[in-house]
């Protein structure tokens, strides 16, 4: 039974005002830049050229398969920093709208290069100079670089934020759902990391495109239709933004996808495989390829010592007191089901 005075049952929902910070009066704001988001996010950068040899990035991810669904730390009990593991922890029951048909690599991740290919990427200077103009700041530190594969499929169904990270709860120490209501929720303006995203495609199959807010969920949207060796560059923790449909209109998701599925390239094809058993088979231009670069970003040298000195963090706990102060429950531990539920139900950053 739920311990709570207030539950939403709604895991994706409409728009609706985010809930007041109710701490403001106890906390000092004290984030890492200073930017301001009249319109909900920052104003995002398009560039028409990414790499010299687009080609490449195919290549590298063709060999360094196989891959997950990422949104299984979304409802597991896993960190990202476990998630990206090559032996992904089996995830039950896990509802529809999660299960594929988009999978992930780790090819960076805490600015660790974990794919050699890759170190170039990860120390983009085209991105860094962006993101410095960007949120007016002096450092700006890159830390993951990942890619999504995505088989056909429709148009999703709901756009959605980036998953946030905060002083002292941040994706070592806390699952993605929890970290993904401490942003939408508005509760941790106070310890917000500011974290700049440039997403870059490589694909030249059908459609694919990329649609985004710029100026808040409630304006007009921009449909990105240029998917070769481009980017934007955006505040992703805040800009709302989703994938339109994969492939031509008849093409669907094979039967028998769970959320453990994997995808792999086999030297000619692309395959999704069900504990072992193909499912689906691919050519590579059918495979809709995107780049996902992320960096932490600091105002000044001062607000750096200051996040890095830690004096600043909550702690997991802390965090919890704070979503039963605004939701009149007594949760205690990232392990209760009935927290995840209630969390992502009222807070899961997606938007139908």
């Amino acid at each position: 039974m739920l311990m709570c005075l207030a539950y939403f049952p709604n895991q994706v929902r409409k728009r609706t005002p985010y809930v007041e910070h109710a701490f403001k009066a106890f906390y000092d704001l004290r984030v890492t830049t200073n930017v301001k988001r009249p319109n909900g996010c920052l104003p995002p950068v398009a560039i028409d050229h990414v790499v010299d040899e687009p080609d490449l990035i195919r290549d590298i991810a063709r060999n360094n398969g196989p891959y997950f669904m990422p949104a299984r730390y979304l409802i597991g009990g896993e960190t990202a920093a476990t998630a990206r593991k090559r032996t992904p922890k089996i995830v039950k029951d896990a509802p529809a709208y999660l299960i594929g048909p988009t999978w992930r690599g780790d090819w960076a991740f805490d600015g660790e290069v974990l794919v050699e290919e890759v170190a170039p990427l990860l120390h983009h200077q085209g991105f860094i100079g962006v993101a410095k103009q960007m949120f007016d700041a002096e450092i700006v530190i890159p830390e993951q670089v990942y890619v999504n594969l995505s088989t056909p499929m429709g148009a999703q169904p709901f756009s959605h934020v980036d998953i946030p990270e905060f002083m002292g709860v941040n994706r070592h120490n806390a699952p993605g759902w929890f970290l993904q209501a401490m942003g939408s929720s508005r509760l941790f303006e106070d310890v917000r990391i500011s974290i700049v995203t440039a997403v870059a495609w490589f694909y030249e199959g059908e459609r694919g495109f990329f649609r985004y807010w710029p100026s808040g969920r409630d304006n007009e949207s921009i449909r990105h239709e240029q998917m070769w060796n481009t980017a934007v560059i955006g505040d992703n923790d805040f800009m709302h933004h989703l994938v339109e449909r994969v492939g031509g209109k008849d093409k669907r998701s094979p039967d028998g996808m769970s959320i453990n599925s994997e995808l792999d390239h086999d030297g000619s094809h692309w395959k999704i495989l069900e504990k072992g058993k193909e499912l689906a088979s691919y050519d590579d231009i059918q495979v809709r390829l995107s780049l996902s670069w992320k960096a932490k970003v600091y105002a000044d040298g001062v607000k750096f010592k200051d996040y890095s000195s830690g004096n600043r963090d909550i702690t997991v706990m802390e965090a919890i007191t704070r979503f039963n102060q605004e939701l009149g429950c007594d949760f205690k531990s990232l392990q209760e089901v009935e927290m995840r539920l209630a969390l992502t139900e009222k807070w899961s950053g997606y938007i139908s």
